[in-house]
């Protein structure tokens, strides 16, 4: 902090200046075996605008890439750093407008050999908070039926009462008598038509404890999540501090996001610790909304010892920079290929550390990163422009999707640059294989479905046996007994795959759709012709068909691995991957939240 001089003398950094930081030895980095460094880095008081590049010390060229970008005098930003540790464990902080500068350090990539704590597994980003409609945000705590109408002097008061607990306990105070949700229509001023209020912003010094195992595709064996958050909507200056829950980290001892102006909206990419509950806290200075998006997470001791997800440090290079060609229009997509290039190798690389920026914007709007095929344009944000002509930064950590590739989507039109300063390895495994080829895409939920327009148990081969009599005939050992026709089966033997019970009754079995019919219609099958729902609602050809208990399909209905998973977790490689296999060989598509269902389950391979 150049401010106090805590690391660097006590003076603003001057334009075209540097400030060489001591790294290892500091702030619970070990002194040896480090090879790069995660830091949150702030100028404020910017003498001028310009940029903010960190690199090793004395193995880092000026100019070769950016970090952080200054746009006016006295403006404040913060930005998340990851970079490899230069000579004597040293990093240089170089600014070219001059201004102070902070850096507060959250973590580092230990030099190791195989080994299960601290292992980065890469996700498709997917939104976990949202206050502005309530996703991720913990319910209040019922207040059970304790209010009347005559409770509240005015309507609105009512309203607002009403509302801060219908969407979790329904009409709990009795205030709507009519179920028309206009509570105390006999208050004055109630309208002729429900008026929702706004979600209620996080107020000043408020904390908003997010729940992450569990969600995203982050599992209880994750020791800490990087998690892009953003603050929009604020209503004063202030920061935005991310902290793990029950942890030892105070408040206000650093600090996340930055907001200079009222109405701001500005993301930083976060690596934070998950507290023993599962779940992180968000504490903001001033009110503001919150929105998060989580990347990836950290393994901890309990995982195997392996070798993916080791973070390899690269010299920060430049990889896209379209301001040497045509501006990418509004709501264009730019395919990033890293393989081979700045250090990267072809094979081997899961994800990779990147810092994005977007500048001369036409408009408001947002850059998105994801892995190519992996996730939906819209559905997460990295970089958010509040305004034409701005130039804005933010770090990010992307898987790598299909052919090896990650896409950016931009919303607005803008120039995007890209910097990488690392990767993170990965073992060509049976999952990762699986996953190759899915589309990920949003459900159609406007088509109707109608079960007798998939026309099941056909006979197809014309030899008396249904598609049910063949899926018990095939999946009995020893084999089924036949009746004296051979057309239906009245005995045998079977293990249910879902549960690993032994059943000898066919009319206890039913045959269970892997993907659910009503699934396939909303991922593409909607479009079939009624010849192309027979063949599969009756494909004995790839692993769609499963004999099961009657229990155990009711329970399952039409839910995707998002919802429901095998009881039998020994099953859920082999589910995940039939999953896979029949999505891919009939081009239907997957949701986020179903693709990183059957990742989670391929792990178990």
């Amino acid at each position: 902090d150049t401010r106090t001089g805590l690391g660097a003398p006590k003076a603003v950094v001057g334009p075209g200046r540097s400030v060489t930081l001591q790294v290892t030895g500091r702030g619970g980095v070990p002194a040896a075996g480090v090879s790069a460094v995660v830091l949150n880095v702030t100028i404020t008081a910017a003498i001028k605008p310009g940029y903010v590049q960190v690199y090793p010390t004395d193995l880092g060229v000026v100019g070769a890439s950016s970090n952080l970008n200054v746009e006016r005098v006295g403006q404040t930003i913060p930005n998340l750093v990851t970079v490899p540790l230069g000579n004597g464990g040293r990093v240089t902080l170089y600014t070219q407008g001059g201004g102070h500068l902070l850096a507060d350090v959250f973590g580092y990539y230990a030099q190791s050999g195989p080994t299960a704590t601290g292992r980065y597994t890469s996700l498709a980003p997917a939104r976990v908070l949202d206050t502005r409609n309530g996703t991720g945000v913990t319910p209040p705590a019922s207040p059970g039926d304790t209010k009347n109408c005559g409770d509240f002097a005015t309507w609105s008061g009512a309203n607002t009462w009403f509302w801060a607990y219908y969407p979790y306990y329904g009409d709990i105070g009795r205030l709507d008598g009519n179920n028309d949700l206009i509570p105390c229509e006999s208050l004055s001023g109630a309208p002729i038509s429900p008026q929702r209020p706004p979600r209620p912003k996080p107020a000043a010094r408020s904390t908003t404890t997010l729940q992450v195992v569990g969600r995203g595709g982050v599992p209880a064996s994750a020791s800490a999540v990087a998690i892009n958050v953003t603050a929009t909507q604020a209503t004063t200056r202030g920061y935005v501090q991310v902290l793990p829950t029950a942890g030892s980290t105070a408040i206000g001892a650093s600090s996340n996001l930055n907001l200079d102006a009222v109405g701001q909206t500005i993301a930083n990419l976060v690596i934070v610790p998950i507290g023993v509950d599962g779940s992180i806290r968000l504490y903001t200075s001033g009110g503001t909304h919150l929105i998060a998006d989580v990347a990836g997470y950290y393994t901890d001791a309990t995982t195997s010892v392996s070798t993916d997800g080791m973070f390899v440090a690269l010299q920060p290079a430049r990889l896209l920079d379209t301001r040497t060609g045509t501006k990418p229009a509004s709501k264009a997509s730019i395919t990033l290929a890293p393989l081979n290039r700045a250090g990267v190798p072809s094979t081997g690389v899961a994800g990779i550390v990147l810092n994005l920026t977007a500048t001369q914007s036409t408009a408001a709007g947002y850059l998105q990163v994801f892995p190519t095929g992996q996730a939906t344009a819209g559905s997460s944000s990295n970089v958010n422009m509040e305004r034409a002509n701005q130039t804005i930064p933010n770090a990010a950590l992307t898987k790598l999707g299909n052919g090896g590739t990650a896409t950016i989507y931009v919303s607005a039109s803008s120039h995007v640059l890209a910097d990488i300063s690392g990767y993170f390895t990965a073992t060509t495994t049976s999952g990762t294989t699986v996953l190759s080829g899915l589309t990920v895409a949003p459900q159609n939920t406007t088509a109707v479905y109608n079960r007798d327009d998939w026309p099941h148990w056909s006979d197809a081969d014309a030899d008396c046996q249904n598609t049910r009599t063949e899926v018990l005939i095939r999946s009995s050992s020893p084999a089924a007994t036949l009746s004296a026709d051979t057309c239906t089966v009245t005995a045998g033997s079977w293990t249910d795959p879902y549960t690993g019970q032994p059943w000898t009754l066919p009319s206890d079995l039913q045959i269970d759709h892997v993907i659910p019919l009503h699934n396939a219609h909303m991922s593409g099958g909607w479009a079939w012709t009624t010849t192309q729902k027979t063949a599969f609602a009756n494909d004995l050809n790839n692993p769609e068909l499963e004999a099961t208990a009657g229990s155990v399909n009711n329970a399952k209905s039409d839910s995707g691995p998002e919802t429901w998973k095998p009881p039998l977790t020994s099953n859920w490689c082999q589910y995940a991957t039939n999953w896979a296999t029949v999505k891919k060989a009939y081009a239907l598509t997957v949701t986020q939240d179903e693709y990183n269902a059957l990742a989670q389950m391929l792990s178990t391979c």
